[in-house]
């Protein structure tokens, strides 16, 4: 006896109305990754279909890099990616062990310091115009087709 046979024991039956059931629900898994747009244009709907929809992304533009928290530990990390940024810290640092330094330690610290906050104060300034310039394309006014 074979055993894909219907009719024999122990074997559920497939039926062709099984096969439609599956068919459907791959339907469904396509369907739910699909993604709905609304106009905003269109008149307002009722509250309960508002909160049956889930909250979509927005449209915003945003190229900053930092933020004013994210700002000092962002910046410094970047800047220590640099080798020459590091070879300076690390013999400043050297000038600090008495039977190696050259002259007064603080006075070593000066130029590493000095580069670390001109360019900090620049990527500060770069990241001030990006916001700017997000600021002025995120309140343009735009057309809308639908």
């Amino acid at each position: 006896m074979s055993r894909g046979a219907a009719g024999s024991e122990g074997e559920p039956q497939v039926r062709p109305e099984g096969k439609e059931r599956q068919r459907k629900r791959r339907r469904r898994k396509k369907e739910s990754k699909t993604r709905l747009v609304r106009s905003s244009l269109l008149p307002p709907e009722a509250e309960a279909e508002k909160s049956k929809r889930p909250a979509l992304a927005g449209n915003r533009l945003k190229t900053t890099k930092y933020t004013a928290l994210s700002f000092l530990p962002k910046n410094l990390f970047e800047q220590f990616h640099r080798l020459a940024n590091v070879y300076f810290v690390f013999i400043a640092l050297l000038n600090f062990v008495p039977a190696v330094n050259a002259f007064q330690p603080e006075l070593a610290l000066a130029p590493v310091l000095f580069i670390l906050a001109v360019t900090a104060i620049k990527d500060l300034w770069e990241d001030y115009s990006r916001y700017r310039s997000d600021q002025e394309i995120n309140h343009m006014e735009c057309l809308v087709y639908c």
